[in-house]
Parts: structure tokens; sequence; C-alpha cells
């Protein structure tokens, strides 16, 4: 069975492919009990212009029918290159993930830890246990793709997509 960081490692490579898209470069991976991968997805915002495609809800998508099945349910473990969101932590909550692991902790939207040390629905959120940033060059190779991005914000894509939008409408 594979470690934290060959998971982190195939999580990151979907933030890669986000970046290179254009958009924001966040990866995850949910794996079973037995270490299988279960699904992988990245962040689609920009791509799909949809403000609710995070990395972590567009794995728990893909992975919907395995998570649903009673063999995996309370069992699987979310990989993500970055903290997750508020919204991300609820999903984690409804999709019955058991333990989050994550490259880079997030004082800016990161919900996790916040979530943890809390009294907002304590109850459910005890059941999910955490490991934030267990390797220190894996979050400095997920910052640094945040800083790339922070420089482009998407440029290439919404500039084509703009692009496009305009020349459409000049038709």
């Amino acid at each position: 069975m594979f470690d934290d960081r060959y998971y982190l490692e195939i999580a990151l490579e979907e933030a890669e492919m986000a970046f290179s898209e254009g958009t924001i470069p966040i990866g995850a991976v949910i794996v079973g009990p037995a270490g299988e991968i279960i699904s992988r997805g990245r962040n689609r915002v920009f791509t799909a212009m949809d403000p609710s495609c995070h990395a972590e809800i567009d794995v728990i998508r893909s992975a919907g029918n395995v998570l649903l099945d009673q063999e995996y349910k309370n069992r699987c473990t979310m990989y993500t290159t970055v903290e997750p969101c508020p919204m991300c932590s609820g999903a984690l909550i409804l999709a019955d993930i058991t333990r989050v692991v994550w490259a880079l902790s997030d004082d800016y939207l990161g919900a996790m830890r916040i979530m943890k040390e809390g009294n907002h629905f304590r109850h459910k959120f005890d059941k999910i246990r955490i490991t934030p940033m267990p390797y220190t060059d894996l979050a400095i190779r997920s910052q640094e793709l945040h800083r790339r991005w922070d420089e482009k914000r998407g440029v290439r894509y919404i500039v084509s997509n703009i692009l496009t939008n305009n020349t459409s409408r000049e038709e």
C-alpha cells in the first residue's frame, strides 16, 4: 500500500493540469480502504465556468457511486493540495469521507482546521481525521503553483473565452 506522499503527489499532478488549463491549481484524489484510487479531480471553476467546481467537489462527484456503496462508506481518504474551504468541508461530511490529508494549509479560505476546532457541527467534524501539511516540499510545490496562478489569474483561458464570446456576438 502507498503512503500519504504518493497520493498527494497524484493530487499535485491534477493541480498542475488545472493550472495549465487556466484555472485555480488545486487537485484532489479519493482513495479507498485498500489503497485503490477511486477518483481523481481538479479545480474547474474557470474551465467549467462553475464557481462550485472545486477540486474536492469534482472528485466527490466522480466517486459518487462508490462513496454510496456500504463497502466504502466511512472508509475513504481524500488527498488534496490545499486545505478544503467551507463548501468542500461540508461536502466531505456529506460524502462520509473519514480522513483528509492536504499539502498546504490555507489561512485565507481553509476551513477544516476551524471546523475541527470550533463548535460547528461538532458531532460531524469529530468523525473526520485530518493530516495537514505532512511534507514541507509538497506544501512549497503547491504554494508555488498558487503564486504562479496569482501572477496570471487565469489570463490565458479568460482572454481566449472573451475573444470567443465577442467573436460570436459580432457574427
